[in-house]
């Protein structure tokens, strides 16, 4: 057994051979202070861990703090809380940012810049999920931030509210201050995001607050009038989840009860899953009556007043985005769904009586599933179908025609179809035996994912090449097919609010109508039918009849 002195010797000898294979970045001055990050074997400048504000449980963001000395931004796994199957993750002090360059970058190049933000329901996901190495290698910078989830990031009360989109918008704010000091452009700044992360991108589109500090956006399967997007009756899993702790009758009891909670305790009551159609627990909500307001108006408002930021964007989904959130159910939630189909209905109808709340739910039911019983042996595609609607295609397209009608700004559709191997769900469509791709497995040509290796042939290298050199061309020149070319020999055309073309990613590419225009078009009837106005893509009739 080896004593302290050995023990000793053989840490300093690994941290020796360690030291002589690390490669450190060039020393880059910050607001903060000066720091320094690892240059990987790919000759890729890594800033991992950099504090862009500091968090106090349901405070707003603050400016981080000043450091000596050299700030070693080394360390990649870090992550906000969060609860994943039976585990906990993560530190209250969690509102980092990683910064990624080319070998070459340095102050006054003004190389363009992406600003990611993950996915995951507002409650769950990090930073250090994503290596944009292909992006990078074609000389953009890009950053990707953490920020607060779920109770923590998302509360909705009437002293707080939005806080993971106001750390969102501090990491957007310290972008401009530091950006060009790794080489980066301050005024060539495109945002982007995946689900979650992209409806709260375009919901920084809409914010007054955030204009000016981006230029382009990317919208990765989410938009600002999904379904899921906004929780429109935030209040009732805030007294759900605090009753769990202690008697609470007002929503100052609601605030001190988590306030004092502990971060354990905190997880384990407000644990919520992502494949419930009625509201991810904790998301964005309406804060009109704060001080700091996130949103001026609602998000339909907003829109057709055109008072937004008007930028070019690309907005896009997978072709069979359900299949994802089916194969994430279980026969008891599903028993659930079955027996309690009112009640599970989108938080845009929570505003209807209990009997217009049945009539929706019986619409759906008969659309959706005939006369079957909801569960997954007997009708796999049906809640596929169902999922997907209420996903993607009821809202993101007519989110995008919106966009285009009342912005001045070219608004590009894509539809991800290619079948490969770095597919992020494969595994889940090949059990099913559904040709398709599905929620998240587009992001994976355009980032590595962390801890995974997929095995990639010439096909999967190609379709990464063609994505990337598409999404950096939007972030150079603001048009994802300035020309055309040998890789992608056609031009990707803008939309309009009455003519949508859609660019089918697949190999070959190819240039299409809307795809499959019956889909998703009686979901979005009954949210223009029924849904609070201003929550959905239309000028709702708003037809549920409260005097029940």
């Amino acid at each position: 057994m080896l004593n302290k002195k050995e023990v000793l010797m053989v840490f300093l000898c690994v941290q020796c051979v360690y030291t002589a294979f690390v490669r450190y970045t060039p020393i880059v001055k910050v607001a903060e202070g000066r720091l320094r990050g690892i240059r990987d074997l790919n000759r890729q400048n890594q800033y991992f861990g950099i504090p862009y504000s500091i968090s106090e449980r349901f405070q707003p963001p603050k400016p981080p703090r000043k450091w000596s000395g050299l700030f070693e931004a080394v360390q990649r796994f870090s992550s906000c809380p969060q609860n994943v199957a039976i585990f906990n993750f993560g530190t209250e002090d969690c509102l980092k940012l990683d910064v990624y360059t080319p070998e070459h970058a340095s102050i006054g190049q003004k190389l363009p810049v992406l600003v990611f933000f993950h996915g995951g329901a507002y409650y769950y996901g990090a930073k250090w999920h994503y290596n944009p190495e292909f992006l990078v290698k074609k000389n953009v910078i890009v950053v990707i931030a953490n920020y607060r989830l779920g109770v923590l990031g998302f509360l909705c009360l009437n002293n707080v509210a939005n806080l993971g989109l106001k750390d969102q918008l501090a990491a957007l704010r310290w972008i401009q201050k530091n950006i060009a000091a790794f080489g980066g452009d301050p005024d060539n700044v495109t945002l982007s995001g995946h689900s979650a992360g992209a409806s709260s991108s375009s919901m920084h589109i809409l914010s007054k607050r955030s204009k000016g500090l981006f230029h382009k956006a990317i919208l990765l399967s989410g938009a600002a009038l999904t379904p899921w997007a906004f929780n429109l009756d935030p209040l009732r899993p805030a007294y759900e989840d605090a009753g769990k702790l202690r008697k609470v009758q007002n929503e100052r009891e609601v605030y001190d009860t988590f306030l004092k909670a502990s971060l354990h305790d905190l997880l384990a009551v407000s644990r919520g899953i992502s494949i419930d159609p009625k509201y991810f627990k904790y998301s964005p909500c309406y804060d009109g009556n704060l001080t700091d307001v996130f949103f001026h108006d609602t998000p339909y408002n907003i829109i057709k007043s055109g008072d937004f930021n008007k930028v070019p964007t690309i907005i896009g989904y997978t072709n069979l985005e359900g299949v994802l959130f089916y194969g994430l159910n279980n026969q008891k939630n599903l028993y659930y769904l079955d027996n309690t189909l009112p009640d599970r209905l989108p938080s845009t109808f929570s505003w209807c009586s209990e009997k217009d709340k049945r009539r929706i739910a019986d619409k759906i039911r008969s659309h959706y599933f005939g006369t079957q019983r909801i569960n997954s042996g007997a009708c796999t595609k049906e809640l596929i179908n169902l999922y997907s609607d209420w996903i993607a295609y009821a809202s993101i397209d007519a989110y995008s025609r919106l966009m285009a009608k009342y912005s001045d700004k070219p608004i590009y559709n894509y539809m991800f179809s290619y079948e490969g191997n770095r597919n992020f769900a494969s595994f889940l469509l090949n059990s099913f035996g559904i040709p398709g791709t599905t929620h998240s497995d587009d992001i994976f040509y355009l980032f590595k994912p962390g801890g995974i290796t997929f095995n990639d042939n010439n096909l999967d290298k190609l379709m990464i090449e063609m994505f990337t050199t598409m999404i950096t061309n939007f972030m150079k020149f603001g048009d994802p097919t300035p020309t055309e070319s040998k890789l992608i020999p056609m031009r990707w055309p803008p939309i309009t609010a009455n003519w949508t073309q859609v660019m089918n990613i697949d190999h070959p590419m190819s240039v299409i109508d809307t795809p499959d225009r019956y889909r998703g078009g009686f979901f979005l009837e009954l949210l223009c039918e029924f849904g609070l106005k201003g929550y959905v893509p239309c000028e709702s009739a708003m037809h549920c009849n409260l005097d029940e």
